[in-house]
């Protein structure tokens, strides 16, 4: 029985690493099916992980996320281990991209104090997530930690996208673009999604720089990519399309740009939840537009629909934040009001 699980999981990670994640599922699936047997509790957990895993990618997260309470549980009753701290990190992640940063940081930190040496994959999710609530000095030392410990392509290709995504975080554009460069340069042609990734980050760099017709050549590429991956990937299309309404926004395609806006916010309630802070930015952006076509009353209820959300995700001074309040004051300067 062990050896039918472990079959089965050496496949679903295979078709995982390479994009396929109908069949990694199917795979996985079967995994987990056999490891209800008589198998040891680690062999069941890491077929569980394997399947939050790709539940993850296939962008259910709230699977994703049920998978890894399981797989804790089985761990927790099991003692403390590397399978533990593997699963609270993955469930740290899945926290972070649901944007409950609180819950994420401190289930990484718990994650952390289980681990001996350093482990490259808790510090790249303990240094996204510190992006993502704008503390860009520990960002920089998590990543700092990764560095020394990549080998492969692949990991050195990560490792330059989220160095890019930090130096665009900083709107150091130029810094950005050389980043996002090396990581489409170094990753593996086989991980067409993360390829896309890549380049959805390149393109957002050049476009900050004034350059709309290159960003919008990678930007095109990578939803080309996504569009082919088995299955589609709604939320890095998600990503791309609001990056590309930015394009239209930048060059002054105001209809072209208000439908792309549009269109994002529904994927993004869709697939993240109403209050998600992705939501929220995408809220943002759609009222600037709004505004700067003298829409004001939508770009005021647009405005304060982000500022709420981002005011109960962020911790005061985040950057998100800050502008939010900067574009109410800014039309409200311009309404005349008090």
């Amino acid at each position: 029985m062990r050896w039918r699980v472990g079959r089965n999981l050496d496949l679903a990670r295979y078709w995982h690493r390479h994009g396929d994640l109908d069949e990694a599922s199917r795979h996985a699936s079967r995994a987990m099916a056999l490891a209800a047997g008589p198998v040891p509790v680690t062999t069941r957990a890491i077929a569980v992980m394997t399947a939050a895993a790709i539940d993850r990618d296939r962008d259910d997260l709230a699977s994703s996320h049920a998978h890894l309470v399981r797989a804790v549980a089985l761990l927790e009753a099991a003692g403390p281990g590397e399978h533990l701290a593997g699963a609270l990190t993955d469930l740290g992640d899945v926290h972070r991209r649901l944007g409950r940063y609180e819950e994420a940081t401190a289930t990484l930190h718990r994650a952390r104090s289980m681990v001996e040496a350093a482990d490259a994959r808790l510090l790249t999710v303990l240094g996204i997530t510190a992006k993502e609530i704008g503390d860009f000095d520990e960002a920089a030392r998590c990543y700092a930690g990764v560095a020394l410990l990549v080998s492969s392509m692949d990991e050195r290709a990560t490792l330059a996208h989220n160095l890019a995504g930090l130096a665009y975080a900083r709107e150091r554009y130029p810094e950005a673009e050389a980043h996002a460069r090396t990581a489409v340069a170094t990753r593996p042609r086989t991980r067409s999604v993360a390829l896309a990734a890549d380049l959805g980050v390149l393109g957002a760099a050049i476009a900050a720089q004034h350059r709309p017709g290159e960003a919008r050549t990678h930007l095109e590429r990578a939803v080309t990519l996504c569009e082919a991956a088995r299955p589609s990937r709604p939320y890095e299309l998600a990503v791309l399309l609001h990056n590309l309404a930015a394009v239209d926004h930048g060059a002054g395609q105001a209809d072209d740009a208000e439908r792309g806006y549009r269109r994002v916010l529904a994927l993004k309630e869709d697939l993240l939840g109403t209050d998600h802070p992705e939501v929220g930015v995408v809220c943002n952006n759609l009222g600037t537009l709004l505004h700067d076509q003298g829409r004001t009353a939508e770009a005021r209820r647009r405005y304060e629909r982000a500022r709420t959300i981002a005011e109960r995700v962020y911790p005061a001074g985040h950057p998100t934040v800050t502008a939010i309040r900067h574009n109410l004051r800014r039309l409200t300067a311009g309404d005349g009001a008090t």
